[in-house]
């Protein structure tokens, strides 16, 4: 891609500037950074724990204002530890320390799952999966509350989701 200012070199850095909900995009060489004062622009090698640290600092602000910070039980990893080199050390670390996470995760991803595309030839499938496990849970919720109608009629409409999927059979679980 060549730089927007010059149109000759190669535009090497690359930035994104949202304002007032417009999204405009910037290329631009090093060179054209250097003559417009765009001298941060040119330091693009940085480390990648520098800028998970600097997503991090919001979520550990948080976590100074009185959320525990114990190691995982299974790994023994600590939050602290997670601060600086931004992995987890197990999969039980998700929900140890869930409660520092989900606003981490918010403030990075905007949400706690994924919202993302879905592959046109997929779509249907993958949303059908993702209402029966919805209903599925509901179900379970259900028993336990001890709402056998509604139990009923979730069940019934589970079949008839599961039976809707070429061949009647049921959506797989993932």
């Amino acid at each position: 891609m060549l730089c927007q200012f010059c149109k000759k070199r190669e535009a090497t850095i690359h930035f994104t500037n949202v304002e007032n909900h417009k999204v405009r995009a910037i290329h631009i060489c090093p060179q054209c950074a250097e003559e417009r004062g765009f001298d941060e622009l040119k330091k693009s090698n940085f480390a990648m724990t520098d800028f998970v640290a600097g997503l991090f600092d919001s979520a550990f602000a948080a976590a100074e204002k009185g959320v525990s910070m114990d190691s995982c039980p299974n790994c023994g990893t600590s939050y602290s530890a997670f601060q600086e080199v931004g992995r987890l050390g197990c999969s039980q670390c998700y929900e140890f320390f869930q409660k520092q996470l989900i606003p981490l995760l918010r403030s990075i991803h905007g949400n706690t799952h994924h919202l993302g595309k879905i592959p046109q030839r997929y779509g249907r499938q993958v949303s059908l999966r993702r209402k029966v496990r919805d209903l599925q849970e509901q179900l379970e919720l259900a028993i336990q509350l001890e709402q056998f109608e509604r139990a009923a009629e979730l069940r019934d409409e589970i079949r008839k989701l599961s039976g809707s999927e070429s061949g009647g059979q049921m959506p797989c679980q993932s």
